[in-house]
């Protein structure tokens, strides 16, 4: 019979050797599911995974086992990605933030499929998926964390709300605000043909 988190913890803690590894197998998808829908990068997704278990194992004894351990870790890994993204802006690193020449092309091929009423194909579905990705980069820190957490990951918003540290109210609010942000660059994309500039 599988172990509870808080057993893992417990086991963890008094050092049972494998404990912690059944944590990360338990929550790894996550962990990486947030990462790379957040940062997009990836070739540095297991990077900052590992940096966000260590962060875990060494934080561990902070854990109250009376919260949700899954919580506990996408906040760990939601501020892990709020540091690389403020650490990426001093170093003028490029996120999902901007769209280069290829995107703007295919802005114009989506708007020509669109307007022409033409049935979209399994890989256009898939490259306007990743244009979501990168109109995603145009939403704030923790509007488009709240929004990866609850649209992409599945979070419940006590959930949300526990990971981003705010109220139940303020984290619908932002993924709210974010579906908003979003339907209203992607409409811009689809119907207008327009080049999508920052507002």
């Amino acid at each position: 019979m599988a172990r509870t988190d808080a057993q893992l913890v417990k086991a963890t803690l008094e050092g049972e050797p494998h404990a912690f590894e059944e944590i990360v197998g338990r929550y790894q998808r996550l962990v990486f599911h947030i990462v790379y829908h957040y940062l997009g990068r990836r070739d540095e997704v297991e990077d900052l995974a590992q940096e966000v278990f260590l962060k875990v194992f060494r934080s561990l004894d902070t854990f109250d086992a009376k919260r949700p351990l899954k919580a506990w870790i996408s906040r760990i890994t939601a501020n892990t990605c709020l540091d690389e993204v403020r650490k990426a802006r001093k170093r003028k690193i490029q996120l999902f933030a901007d769209l280069g020449r290829d995107e703007e092309d295919r802005v114009e091929y989506f708007y020509e499929r669109f307007s022409q009423h033409s049935t979209l194909s399994e890989r256009d579905v898939q490259e306007l998926f990743e244009l979501l990705e990168k109109l995603m980069g145009r939403l704030n820190e923790k509007d488009k964390m709240a929004f990866v957490l609850r649209e992409l990951e599945g979070l419940s918003y006590p959930e949300i709300a526990q990971t981003l540290e705010t109220t139940e109210l303020a984290a619908r609010i932002r993924v709210s605000r974010s579906k908003r942000r979003l339907q209203k660059d992607l409409e811009q994309v689809l119907y207008s043909g327009k080049k999508i500039i920052d507002a």
